[in-house]
């Protein structure tokens, strides 16, 4: 069970990445239900674990646009840790090229293993609650930096200009500064 764990902190710290989300493309996010199952593009290419976020290009969406105005896209599979899995062909979406959409993927309960899949569903939860607290940790100690060098800069005063003076005797230059 303990390699699930570790596979399971590694996708969900690189599904972490699907957050560099930019206006100008399509998205679509795939959930499961339980949370947590391993999600496969139909016909290779997305892969995660749920929720996954992926990003469609407009034009890609365009060429694959159908008669009643909504794009058609490659489906997923959904495989929960107890090997139960359920296939969707085709994603259908309807809206902008550059919409925001989901899709929940729900496991049949009616199937062996139900419970090993909502274990690793509480895992996942217990993983995400722990790099939530990490984060916040985190951003404390930024905010702690950053205000210990705020009052560092604030009590450093204007130093005050020195005046010199220089005279010359002979080949004798003799400075004295105040």
């Amino acid at each position: 069970m303990s390699r699930w764990i570790l596979v399971l902190m590694f996708l969900i710290h690189v599904s972490g990445c699907g957050s560099l989300l930019t206006s100008n493309r399509a998205t679509l996010t795939v959930y499961s239900q339980p949370e947590g199952a391993f999600l496969t593009e139909v016909g290779g290419g997305v892969s995660g674990v749920a929720p996954l976020i992926v990003l469609y290009d407009p034009s890609t969406l365009l060429q694959n646009r159908d008669a009643d105005g909504c794009f058609r896209v490659r489906g997923f599979e959904a495989r929960w840790v107890s090997g139960v899995a359920t296939t969707l062909a085709q994603t259908k979406f309807c809206g902008s090229e550059r919409g925001a959409y989901q899709i929940t993927f729900t496991r049949d309960a009616s199937q062996a293993g139900l419970e090993k899949d909502m274990q690793f569903a509480l895992q996942i939860q217990a993983v995400r609650a722990q790099q939530q607290q990490a984060q916040a940790a985190q951003d404390a100690a930024d905010a702690a930096e950053s205000a210990a060098i705020a009052q560092m800069f604030s009590t450093w005063s204007t130093p005050k200009p020195i005046k010199c003076e220089s005279t010359q005797a002979g080949s004798t230059v003799r400075t004295t500064c105040r």
